[in-house]
């Protein structure tokens, strides 16, 4: 098999999994099965002995976009289990849905051996919550008119985001000029004194499970401002959680992300030790520091994002899957900018001519 389709115990049709009731559901008879449903059934086991891989795609690639409009130069092409259509899509892609038939598939090659994941965070917000986060935010007073919100919230896709996570240690001195103010009046002077001192820290932190997004493809800065996600809900993975979803594997191994993890570590060990220094103002002088990453896990994090185009330019709204947490922005009318600006000004323009 070249990829995955769960089926329903019941009626033979094709599972999904359900964000809202954390179990897999039949969208014909609506049975809903558990994980451990499908583990007694043997749908979770992958044989990778029988398993096919993808089959390189040849010629002209210039009429196949990726979910961000643009165009891929490394694609290849797997065949759906369900209907025998080829399927065309990204070296990296782990799981999308069959244009043809509509239904889940999971490529199972990108998600066995060294590209198996330790962890998965299942999807906890539904599409249709999505949508009604995106439609409620989308109506800004300075959103276009021809903006067709209804159209464009179609192409939300739920997307389990490939991560890196660090644990390890870091140790760190920090130099500082820590300031005392006080601000007194003298006659008619306003007087602020300032006393300097000379201030020195030292200390040791732990970290464990430092997120870094491991795909090419993703906003890094999307990514991070969607976080944090609960480690709490995190469990071991397993491919069932990717049916009905898009998922990406990994395409920056570990070692190429560690000086983004590196940077996130030591400027929190540098706040830290900085919230040690009780004074009105710390002048860092010397920043030392050493970080030893003693593990690195893999791990598969849920994400709503829709990319869209207006006028040419390029927007974007990401969601944390697990949490509702979003982030976007939105084209701008500046007509409706320049009457929003101006209605306060002619305002006052003409209430000075009363009063004049």
């Amino acid at each position: 098999m070249a990829n995955v389709i769960y089926k329903c115990l019941t009626c033979g049709g094709d599972l999904q999994f359900s964000a809202e009731t954390q179990n897999w559901t039949c969208k014909y008879c609506d049975d809903v099965f558990t994980l451990a449903d499908l583990d007694a059934a043997g749908q979770n086991q992958i044989d990778e002995q029988k398993m096919d891989t993808h089959t390189e795609l040849e010629g002209d690639k210039s009429q196949y976009q990726s979910t961000d409009g643009t165009i891929s130069k490394d694609l290849v092409q797997y065949k759906c289990s369900h209907c025998g259509a080829e399927i065309i899509t990204d070296r990296a892609t782990a799981a999308t849905i069959c244009v043809y038939c509509s239904n889940p598939v999971i490529m199972s090659e990108q998600v066995v051996g060294g590209f198996s994941p330790d962890y998965v965070i299942p999807f906890r917000i539904d599409k249709s919550k999505v949508m009604d986060s995106f439609k409620a935010f989308s109506k800004k007073p300075l959103t276009p008119k021809d903006f067709d919100c209804d159209a464009v919230v179609d192409k939300l896709q739920g997307v389990y985001i490939p991560f890196w996570l660090y644990s390890g240690t870091m140790s760190g001195s920090i130099t500082c000029d820590g300031i005392n103010k006080r601000t007194y009046r003298s006659g008619d002077y306003r007087v602020t004194e300032s006393k300097h001192h000379n201030v020195f820290r030292d200390g040791f932190l732990s970290f464990e499970k430092v997120p870094v997004d491991a795909s090419s493809k993703t906003d890094d800065d999307a990514m991070d401002s969607i976080e944090p996600y609960d480690f709490g809900a995190m469990v071991p993975f397993n491919i069932g959680y990717l049916a009905g979803y898009l998922a990406e594997r990994y395409d920056q191994d570990q070692e190429s992300c560690i000086p983004r993890a590196n940077d996130r570590i030591i400027n929190t060990g540098r706040d830290e030790l900085i919230k040690t220094c009780h004074y009105d103002d710390v002048e860092v002088k010397q920043f030392n520091h050493d970080v030893d990453i003693k593990k690195t896990e893999y791990a598969l994090m849920p994400a709503w994002l829709l990319y869209t185009k207006y006028k040419d330019k390029d927007y974007l709204f990401a969601m944390n899957g697990q949490t509702g947490k979003f982030i976007g922005n939105l084209p701008i009318s500046y007509p409706k900018l320049a009457l929003f600006t101006g209605v306060p000004s002619i305002l006052l323009f003409i209430l000075l001519l009363f009063l004049l």
